[in-house]
């Protein structure tokens, strides 16, 4: 039996993390915003949500950065992602609440 996540789970994750573009054009410099469009492009999901979550402002104005870091904190945790990134984006998004 595989451990691998079904296609369902990672067209899912894809289509969830596609819906935050908006909001990561408007927190982040473009090319960040650029380089997580490609991430997704090559199924790179954790390395687009790291890529974000490093270019995050770290003392957040207005409720767009929380809010950013609050929905990619939820998947960080639907893909296991642990360690310094999700420690900042919980931080973040503590902070944005």
């Amino acid at each position: 039996m595989s451990d691998r996540p079904s296609d369902e789970y990672y067209a899912s994750l894809e289509r969830r993390l596609r819906a935050l573009l908006p909001l990561v054009e408007t927190v982040v410099p473009r090319d960040v915003g650029h380089w997580f469009n490609e991430y997704l492009d090559a199924g790179e999901y954790g390395l687009a949500v790291e890529t974000v979550a490093e270019a995050l402002p770290d003392d957040p104005s207005g409720e767009a950065v929380g809010a950013l870091a609050s929905r990619l904190i939820a998947e960080a945790d639907v893909m296991g992602l642990a360690g310094p990134i999700s420690d900042r984006l919980r931080r973040l998004a503590n902070k944005g609440s």
